[in-house]
């Protein structure tokens, strides 16, 4: 049980905890609101074109199930798991500390940061941007949540065999997939949303910046998965969910 779910206090402790039982380093991209804004990464993550793993939570603060979801993953890792070796790990674990403890979307100058990553006027964004410089992922998760939705789904950006499905498999057993046949105006199957064509054109005819997600597609060369729980639902079972899809994620990349 997560007694208080937007203590960020509470989460960052327990990342920095995590760090330090797997000797992972921890970087400071920004403050916000006097809440360090933290990245960390295994020792492998900086390898040239590593083709690692990125995972983040919590660009939306009001999507808190996200972020726990993410630490629990990590922390279900054990020191001698060959995958700390194997594969490069670059995780952000709350990229919206104010908006987290306010639970809002919004950062605290009213932006929504996932219309706003190709904006380095930010400060966060600019220093995201900076540890970003000149790497590759295999794959990226961006981990939220939907208020107005009933079931999980997925949007997915791929330049390889799409691998949607079996990672909304693997979670449906605990929260069903969502049944609309659309998202904001675009057509879904069975909770898949793929829009990996013509990505430039939706940013600039119906976004008005650039997602998380798009970026690393576009300027990183990865494989991006932007995975979504229904906010309304019981939070531990939406932290479950979130922890079950990174695990399947990991796996079908270490595949």
């Amino acid at each position: 049980m997560i007694p208080r779910p937007h203590s960020y206090e509470a989460l960052i402790d327990r990342w920095h905890l995590l760090a330090a039982r797997l000797k992972w380093e921890v970087v400071e991209l920004e403050t916000s609101d006097d809440h360090p804004v933290l990245a960390l990464e295994n020792s492998t993550s900086r390898r040239e074109n590593a083709g690692g793993l990125y995972l983040s939570a919590g660009v939306h603060g009001d999507e808190c199930a996200a972020a726990w979801g993410l630490l629990q993953w990590a922390e279900s890792l054990s020191e001698t798991d060959p995958l700390l070796s194997e594969l490069p790990i670059l995780i952000l674990p709350c990229l919206n500390p104010h908006g987290f403890v306010e639970n809002t979307r919004l950062d605290s100058d009213g932006n929504d940061l996932n219309r706003n990553f190709q904006n380095a006027d930010l400060a966060l964004v600019q220093s995201w941007q900076t540890l970003l410089a000149n790497r590759k992922f295999a794959a990226a998760a961006n981990l939220h949540e939907d208020y107005d939705s009933s079931g999980i789904y997925l949007y997915e950006l791929s330049r390889k065999e799409s691998i949607g499905h079996a990672l909304l498999d693997a979670c449906e057993s605990l929260i069903p997939r969502e049944s609309s046949s659309e998202i904001d105006g675009a057509a879904m199957t069975r909770g898949l949303l793929n829009r990996s064509e013509k990505v430039e054109e939706i940013v600039e005819e119906e976004l008005g910046g650039w997602p998380e997600a798009i970026y690393l597609f576009l300027k990183h060369e990865t494989d991006s998965f932007t995975f979504e729980t229904p906010s309304e639902l019981d939070l531990e079972l939406r932290i479950s969910t979130h922890r079950r899809f990174v695990e399947t994620l990991v796996d079908s990349i270490r595949r």
